[in-house]
């Protein structure tokens, strides 16, 4: 039966207390807690890369039959952002890769779309990765409301989930928006989308589904699902019929509301808990609702402790230390955001499999492991005499050092914020020079053990460039 082989998240390390954005914007505060921020070099793109990274752990990317990302902050208007992450993944050349996009619900109509390629024998398995990172209005309540996050979900036969069935319900209800124009939602009257969409659409899908399967909400463990404030959520048993206990927590007081991922997010994060012959219902919401049903099998608890998932995401997490510093990651401040200059295309293209895959070049006279890829040896000078490999994603620093003179991204510096810049053994053997990210310098020691991280290099010639950097291992 199709259904989930293997989950992963990824939420950034950065958060920023609900308490600062108050005091920097003069709005009340809508909660306690914090929200999760990514950072200057993050986007939808880069955090859904990371999110498939964890849920690829241990399974050999070349299995994958599919890609499909679902987003409604795409970096790129006109350009599949599906195909760069399936560079980054390592994933076969003949793969079907797609964006779903233009709905809060795009995660779950992508895993119904990768449901039947599976189904329908066209596929043997699809990852859906899943990432928003929306930029609210300054000093609305929906800055203190919105998260960063992603989440992946491999969708195969004979996992450690079935899913059971889907429902969907469509519904053209005004609701919040975003025109190509637009830089922040817009939305009429919270209200009535409220009232006669989410507290309509929602509980539809659900009693749908409950009857297209012939069961109740009594047999269901856990409900993950989207919902656009934490009053809602408060309000949500009432909705439904059914006790708190049954509603996975929302996340709101550590991370936010992550937009299209969020009941995806909440689903891994049930997942990570769930006992074999579970089931948990997960909800979308956006003009109309997706609710489907997943049951556990023995093969859940495989996987327990193999991913990061959410709980590692969350404990994880450094504090911003004004709403300036997150500002300047939104680039609220343009002027603070430098200009990029011109760089040749024509080499990025040319070194995909050395940027974004990470493959490096192991001599086979002397065994030397290198990056990036060439022609000789750095060592023996041997030509033309090596093997592509793919390198190590951990290691710890050899030596490193504070430039201020060019500042973080390789901008011009300010003199006060140097850009960390390091020499790093990976656990194979090959030595890098990486830019180490989401940290302060005096964080940073000889043998600091690091990971790499996918990550927006550049916008040179209007144009963006990804590729990896490093940061200290998230425990």
């Amino acid at each position: 039966m199709v259904g989930i082989v293997s989950y992963g998240a990824y939420i950034p390390t950065w958060r920023l207390s609900r308490d600062e954005i108050a005091r920097a914007s003069g709005m009340p505060i809508v909660m306690p807690g914090e929200r999760a921020v990514a950072a200057w070099d993050e986007d939808s793109l880069t955090m859904a890369t990371e999110a498939g990274l964890d849920c690829l752990n241990g399974i050999d990317p070349k299995e994958i039959d599919g890609i499909f990302f679902a987003t409604t902050t795409s970096p790129f208007k006109e350009k599949q952002s599906s195909s760069l992450i399936a560079s980054a993944l390592d994933l076969r050349k003949d793969i079907l890769t797609s964006d779903f996009t233009n709905s809060l619900r795009a995660g779950t109509i992508a895993i119904k779309a990768a449901m039947d390629a599976v189904e329908a024998k066209t596929a043997r398995k699809i990852l859906v990765v899943s990432a928003d990172r929306r930029v609210a209005t300054p000093a609305s309540i929906y800055e203190q409301i919105f998260g960063d996050g992603a989440a992946a979900l491999l969708i195969g036969e004979d996992g450690i989930a079935e899913i059971e069935d889907f429902y969907t319900v469509r519904d053209a209800i005004p609701g919040p928006w975003r025109r190509d124009v637009d830089d922040y939602p817009k939305e009429f009257e919270p209200k009535l989308d409220l009232k006669y969409g989410f507290m309509k659409d929602l509980p539809e899908a659900i009693s749908g589904l409950m009857k297209k399967c012939n069961l109740t909400l009594k047999d269901i463990s856990k409900i993950a699902f989207y919902a656009p404030d934490p009053r809602t959520y408060l309000r949500s048993p009432q909705l439904l019929g059914v006790e708190m206990e049954k509603i996975q927590d929302p996340l709101f007081l550590s991370v936010g509301i992550t937009g299209t991922p969020h009941c995806l997010l909440l689903l891994v994060s049930a997942l990570e808990t769930a006992k074999p012959n579970e089931r948990i219902l997960c909800v979308s919401y956006g003009d109309g609702s997706d609710a489907f049903v997943v049951r556990t099998t023995d093969k859940i608890e495989e996987i327990k402790g193999k991913r990061r998932g959410v709980s590692v995401n969350v404990k994880s997490s450094r504090t911003l230390p004004t709403y300036e510093k997150y500002a300047d990651f939104r680039r609220v401040r343009e002027t603070a955001w430098p200009k990029w200059s011109k760089v040749a295309h024509v080499m990025y293209w040319r070194d995909e499999k050395s940027i974004l895959p990470l493959y490096g070049m192991k001599c086979k006279n002397c065994g030397t492991l290198s990056y990036p890829l060439g022609r000789c040896c750095m060592i023996c000078g041997a030509k033309d005499n090596h093997e592509e490999v793919k390198l190590a994603r951990r290691g710890k620093i050899f030596t490193y050092t504070l430039d201020y003179l060019i500042g973080p991204g390789n901008t011009e510096g300010d003199g006060i914020n140097p850009g960390v810049r390091a020499v790093i053994d990976l656990e194979d053997g090959c030595r890098m020079f990486l830019e180490v990210v989401d940290c302060e310098p005096k964080d940073i020691q000889i043998d600091t053990p690091v990971e790499l991280t996918f990550r927006l290099l550049n916008e040179k010639s209007d144009f963006k460039h990804y590729g990896w950097r490093a940061r200290a291992v998230r425990a």
